[in-house]
């Protein structure tokens, strides 16, 4: 990993922005097209948002119409409208963070800019900034991994290309995912940087600032999506794992683990405090992970300090502790919370239970409980297809490799054929090469054919005809191979010349002290020892010079040997440092062009050649192929893509993780193996690549998402409920019904509502249960009950639901079919409720998708059982 200049960093920074903007445009022009917003009335646009999207919607409404941004934060704290007649902490029980941030700036900007500004338009501006900022991170994040900049733009144009896979936020702008995976993807690209930091450096520095940066992003992303816990929890497992098979010295490794489990504590420590003691955050898989990590590196250390050097139970040790982890994670949480209740601690539910039922429920095929049987029937949690991931493996792994596995034959099969075809050159064109190659010698080299008998120019001139005779004696070839040598070698040749001239500089200060200590040898023997005392015991000057006790003759011969064991290994690394040296025994200056620096070149010693050389620069010109591959940060980076996917399988909602992270991955991993070592044919296979996605399936998606085929508006006819319900109910009105509409009918009528699309919550999800039995085939006093215990006085039913028939295992009423087996010989109570009069029910509103139910007491009941009450249509 190489340190950046400020052209690169400037010239990256240039293209990031323009794809910034850029994509900013594109996710606005497409949501322009698929809803027409501008054309749209305030009611219109608000039904727009359903689910658990309206419901935050709703909470950033009360926070821009206030007077002031903090009259609706506290407006926030205490909620009965959502939930009624409970009052919430809506700042603890939810992520509103981004509501919060996008709320604070409309009120700066109203009040200071702009008086007439929409509060709509600028939550939407505020969705686009962020999906720029996705973008932005994705480009800069493939840069780092392959090394240049098209890997960048390669991940960038492949993301576009997945658009309607990689993100959904054109048709769910308020998504929690849309504002968290920016902070997270931050997060994983700082995290890269500091490995790659480390790795190159050999040292951990700047420790308070990525604590702060880790902690900051990883706080951000807990206060908005409920799924970065787990995102993390997977982060840190990858971490623990790598740095147990990793080659970093042990202090460095320690330090690192260290600081980075305390980010994740500390922005755990952060996102509490922000959220008013979520205490969802207190029994997360990431808070026992990060809790483990940081004890292994406590004990690690403790032991370093022991010298207990055994690396194998090292690792053993923190294996154990990782299974640990889990083992408390998954199996202790709900014991702690039952316990802290009986304590009387106010706890919530774990909500993570409820994944875990969907789990369960997917990979065992049981029924768990009614709520999770809806939720797997949900679209968002559905499995993934096997189309889309195979578009995903089609473009991204099957067509780059593909291309380069021809390549590779095609080099396969050249090098074969040449290597069974006879050379076809003469022997007069033999004896003419060589006579060439000499006189380039002779003329580079400025020695005479009588310093030829010297054994070091024999060996040089050897090597020249060596590279001679594998371009099959073709002196063009044998000049642009020359050439090319000698273009990648002054890198290599400027650390050799530093190194050098790190020596001398070391003579020269151990010359002077020397000097000194000869001045001062007139006094007695016992004042001398006092004198060379302190100066063995003088400190380093330069991380890379010899300790300053060592007396001249020692550097002067550690320099002799330097300078030999590089002329020795120098004709085995290239033909350009063999001929950019002087000639022994002459002491002339190199040859113009053939390096910098002009230092004579002394006599090998004989066993130089069996010397390592030990004084060279640690980092070498270009890494070999291996090193990049392996890299401890793009090892993460590849690992992070591989939890992804089985997330993305798992649960569809998550399968966008795995196609984001592709598209820094896909590009970067031929980049590695070629980039460094035949660009020609990285450039010509990638473009190709890029060319061949850009037509199909690249351009498809992008005309799909613009010009949808497949799409449908929500033609649902919620607007006229919606209108009836505003017109013809009491403001106080307590609504319940199904969980993809019922946020939208109180973010648009403001009336309270007892159910919500949060499932995950046990106790939204026994509400949502008592308020859909009405799709059962329960006796119609014991419906009556649940929903009286809620205060119901109006339920709103889906009318595609109450047909009692059982379609397929997502109808509602095949669900409650298998929870209660028993009642499969009744009819629906919905579908009897919508043909018959049923006492304490009366329908008040139809239309072709919905109904409303009015529930009345006993006491209502009485009265009207013997008038008929006339429905209320629109």
């Amino acid at each position: 990993m190489r340190e950046p200049n400020l052209y690169i960093i400037l010239s990256t920074a240039l293209i990031g922005s323009g794809f910034f903007f850029l994509y900013m445009q594109h996710v606005r022009v497409i949501f322009e097209t698929r809803t027409s917003i501008h054309t749209l009335n305030q009611l219109e646009r608000e039904a727009l948002l359903r689910r658990e999207d309206a419901l935050y919607y709703t909470f950033y409404k009360k926070l821009v119409d206030g007077p002031d941004f903090w009259h609706g934060y506290e407006q926030l704290k205490n909620v009965t409208d959502i939930e009624y007649p409970n009052s919430v902490n809506v700042l603890q029980r939810f992520y509103v963070l981004p509501e919060l941030v996008a709320a604070y700036f409309f009120h700066l900007v109203r009040s200071g800019y702009n008086p007439i500004l929409q509060p709509m338009q600028f939550y939407f501006e505020f969705v686009w900034l962020m999906g720029g900022v996705t973008l932005l991170v994705l480009y800069l994040y493939g840069t780092l991994l392959s090394e240049n900049v098209f890997g960048g733009i390669y991940g960038v144009i492949s993301y576009l290309m997945f658009h309607s896979f990689v993100s959904k936020i054109y048709e769910r702008p308020v998504a929690r995912e849309n504002f968290a995976f920016p902070f997270i993807f931050l997060q994983m690209f700082y995290l890269c940087i500091c490995i790659g930091r480390v790795i190159h450096r050999q040292k951990h520095s700047s420790r308070l600032f990525m604590i702060f940066v880790l902690s900051m992003f990883t706080a951000c992303a807990l206060l908005s999506w409920q799924f970065s816990t787990i995102i993390f929890a997977t982060q840190i497992m990858i971490v623990m794992t790598s740095w147990n098979i990793n080659t970093m010295p042990t202090n460095v490794a320690n330090a690192f683990a260290l600081d980075y489990s305390l980010s994740h504590l500390l922005g755990n420590a952060i996102a509490f405090v922000l959220s008013h003691g979520n205490s969802q955050l207190l029994f997360t898989w990431q808070l026992s992970v990060s809790t483990s990590l940081f004890l292994i590196t406590v004990v690690r250390q403790v032991r370093s300090r022991r010298h207990v050097n055994d690396p194998l139970q090292s690792d053993y040790f923190s294996f154990k502790f990782i299974l640990l982890a889990l083992v408390f994670a998954g199996s202790m949480q709900e014991k702690l919370v039952d316990v802290l209740r009986r304590t009387g601690v106010n706890v919530q539910d774990n909500n993570y239970v409820h994944y875990c039922d969907l789990w369960a429920h997917w990979a065992f095929q049981v029924n768990v409980n009614f709520v999770t049987n809806l939720s797997a029937c949900n679209p968002l949690y559905a499995r993934v297809a096997w189309s889309e991931l195979w578009q995903l493996v089609k473009t991204l792994i099957v067509k780059p490799y593909c291309m380069y596995g021809v390549v590779m034959l095609a080099m396969f099969f050249r090098k074969w054929r040449k290597s069974n075809v006879p050379t076809t050159a003469s022997q007069e064109q033999r004896e003419r090469a060589r006579n060439y190659v000499l006189e380039d010698f002779l003329e580079e080299h400025h020695v005479s054919m009588t310093d030829m008998s010297n054994k070091q120019t024999e060996q040089q001139l050897q090597q020249c005809f060596k590279m001679l005779e594998s371009c099959d004696h073709d002196y063009e070839r044998y000049k642009r191979k020359k050439a090319k040598l000698q273009q990648q070698q002054p890198p290599a040749r400027d650390d050799f010349i530093k190194n050098i001239k790190r020596l001398k500089a070391q003579i020269h200060r151990n010359s002077d002290k020397q000097r000194k200590e000869r001045q001062q040898g007139a006094t007695a023997a016992t004042m001398d020892t006092k004198e060379e005392e302190p100066l063995e015991q003088e400190p380093d000057q330069d991380k890379d010079q010899e300790p300053d006790h060592v007396n001249t003759e020692t550097v002067v011969h550690e320099a002799d040997e330097v300078h030999h064991e590089t002329d020795e290994t120098q004709p085995s690394m290239s033909a350009t440092e063999e001929k950019a040296m002087p000639a022994p025994g002459n002491g002339r200056q190199k040859a113009p062009g053939a390096g910098a620096g002009a230092a004579p070149k002394p006599k090998p010693n004989a066993n130089a050649t069996a010397k390592t050389p030990s004084r060279r620069s640690s980092s070498s010109v270009v890494p070999t192929a291996n090193t990049q591959i392996f890299n401890m940060h793009y090892m993460y980076s590849f690992l992070q893509m591989l939890v992804f996917t089985i997330l993305g399988l798992a649960v569809r909602k998550l399968f966008f993780l795995s196609f984001t992270q592709g598209c820094v991955i896909a590009p970067t991993i031929c980049s590695k193996v070629w980039y460094h070592r035949q660009r020609n044919i990285f450039w010509s296979v990638s473009l190709a690549v890029f060319l061949l996605s850009m037509f199909d399936p690249g351009m498809v998606n992008i005309r799909e998402e613009y010009f949808p085929t497949k799409y449908e508006h929500n033609a649902d006819d919620l607007e006229s409920m919606l209108e009836w319900i505003k017109l013809n109910t009491e403001r106080d009105a307590v609504f319940a019904g199904p969980v993809e509409i019922i946020g939208t009918v109180h973010l648009t009528t403001r009336r309270p509502i007892v159910n919500h699309a949060h499932l995950e919550m046990r106790q939204m999800a026994d509400r949502t249960e008592h308020a859909y039995s009405v799709y059962s085939r329960q006796q119609s006093s014991d419906i009556y009950k649940q929903c009286a215990e809620l205060k119901i006085q109006y339920l709103i039913i889906s009318l595609d639901e109450c047909t009692n028939e059982v379609r397929d295992d997502c109808d509602l009423l095949s669900i409650w079919d298998d929870k209660q087996p028993a009642n499969r010989k009744y009819p629906q109570f919905c579908h009897e409720l919508l043909h018959k009069q049923v006492p304490s029910f009366l329908k008040v509103y139809t239309n072709d998708n919905y109904g409303i139910i009015k529930m009345f007491s006993q006491s209502v009941q009485i009265i009207l059982k013997h008038v008929k009450m006339p429905e209320m249509a629109m």
